[in-house]
């Protein structure tokens, strides 16, 4: 079966067709629009649950509490995720997670329409949602890989990131627009809040729909034993796998340092917008929405290199994030902080992106569910540990200075991943440090619905 698709195409032009080659893949194609309108939904509601809490009288440790409930079980959970992703069909998995996230959000919107929403509820939901995501996180991860061949690997996972962006760019400003409309129609805090989990549940419908129409025999599987090994002995060979590979233990120390201490934005940003800049609902969302434009610009020019050097690329891109937090907590202008936000937008993709392609590009495909359950485990971690570590330090002294202690132990880990990494080449080869995307070939977005061929 041939890596790439032989149907009828429509050429992209020149100067997209690497950028957006792996769009040829019609189950990646469907996959990624599906995402795209799940994704706006997502974000709709991810801004939309902080301003929730403090519309209830919530502080600042509620707000980190919330998170860290969306995200705990992630950290405890993902790694048998990641063992059931390796022996099960994804795609099913992943349906049976889009139900229970959709489920989610009608709860959240009844509550709320109905004025029954607490915040002890809240945190229930949050909790909810962090279960479903222990599974869903680590097989989401793994399938995108299974869509596309092997070269088009990093091209997928930049388009991954280009549309979980460009989702961040549309949700917050429409959840913005529509928490500060249904504020002035009805008078009340929460009516916007409501409608936003409402078109939540709604879009998960995108996501579903994409997973419905591929076509399973197009999506690449691993060979699996005819007898798997106990759950325990499974999950350890891939945590293994990860310790001992240099280059994917230095990533997974660089991405849980920065996420725990630096990406705290769902804690720190409606605190700051409220607090500091005196911006309303409908400014905070834009401050979400810029972010996502310099991601979504990161992304793009991630999605169109011809060649990625990794480990520049992920300590430039810390470095630079860490150092722009500084310059958040010293502002106080809304332009100057928007500018500042929309560039950690793109140098944190430079990171997160080449961090995620690095991890993939050096793991085979039997051991891809267990060792992306633990990048994973990593990042949903530092939710509960960042979140809380940002709001305490918010609610002591304000969240200028949270982002400016974020920004330093930030920084701090960039220095040890870097001295780690010296260290470990010093002691052989690192492992795919380069990244090669395809150059542009004759791989086009088929015109018809059939076809498109991936390996088993």
């Amino acid at each position: 079966m041939s890596d790439h698709p032989a149907t009828p195409s429509i050429r992209l032009p020149a100067g997209l067709r690497r950028g957006f080659e792996s769009l040829g893949v019609r189950n990646y194609r469907l996959y990624w629009s599906g995402q795209l309108v799940s994704l706006v939904g997502t974000w709709m509601q991810q801004v939309s649950l902080p301003w929730l809490v403090l519309a209830l009288g919530g502080s600042p440790i509620q707000l980190g509490i919330v998170s860290a409930l969306e995200f705990l079980p992630a950290t405890l959970l993902a790694p048998f995720g990641g063992v059931f992703a390796d022996r099960i069909d994804k795609r099913h998995a992943l349906i049976g997670t889009g139900i229970a996230s959709a489920l989610q959000a009608l709860v959240l919107f009844v509550l709320t329409m109905t004025g029954a929403i607490e915040i002890w509820m809240v945190m229930a939901l949050g909790l909810w949602r962090g279960l479903v995501n222990a599974i869903e996180m680590p097989t989401r991860q793994a399938l995108a890989a299974d869509l596309v061949p092997r070269n088009l690997l990093a091209n997928a996972i930049a388009l991954n990131s280009m549309v979980f962006n460009s989702a961040r760019v549309i949700g917050p400003a429409l959840a913005g627009v529509i928490i500060a409309a249904g504020t002035a129609a009805t008078g009340s805090d929460t009516a916007g809040i409501a409608l936003n989990f409402g078109i939540n549940a709604v879009t998960f419908s995108g996501v579903l729909a994409a997973l419905l129409m591929m076509n399973p025999r197009e999506i690449r599987r691993a060979p699996r034993p005819e007898h798997h090994p106990r759950v325990l002995e499974s999950m350890r060979e891939g945590f293994d796998y990860a310790v001992r590979t240099p280059l994917v233990r230095w990533c997974l120390v660089l991405l849980g340092g920065i996420a725990s201490f630096g990406m705290n934005f769902q804690i720190l940003l409606p605190l700051f917008a409220n607090d500091v800049l005196g911006l309303g609902a409908a400014g905070y969302g834009s401050l979400y929405a810029v972010m996502g434009i310099g991601s979504f610009s990161g992304s793009l020019a991630l999605a169109v290199m011809s060649r990625r050097r990794a480990i520049p690329l992920m300590l430039v891109g810390g470095a630079a994030f860490s150092l722009l937090l500084v310059g958040i907590g010293l502002s106080r202008d809304v332009y100057v902080v928007g500018a500042l936000v929309m560039a950690t937008g793109f140098a944190s993709m430079l990171m997160i992106n080449t961090i995620n392609t690095t991890v993939q590009a050096n793991v085979d495909d039997a051991l891809r569910g267990r060792v992306m359950s633990f990048y994973v485990t990593v990042f949903a971690g530092s939710a509960p540990i960042g979140g809380l570590f940002a709001g305490a330090v918010a609610e002591s002294v304000g969240s200028p200075d949270a982002f400016l202690a974020g920004a330093v132990l930030s920084l701090g880990t960039v220095g040890l991943v870097a001295l780690g990494l010296r260290r470990a080449a010093a002691r052989g080869p690192l492992g795919v440090t380069l990244l090669d995307s395809p150059g542009p070939q004759d791989v086009s977005i088929p015109a018809s619905s059939g076809g498109a061929s991936a390996p088993r």
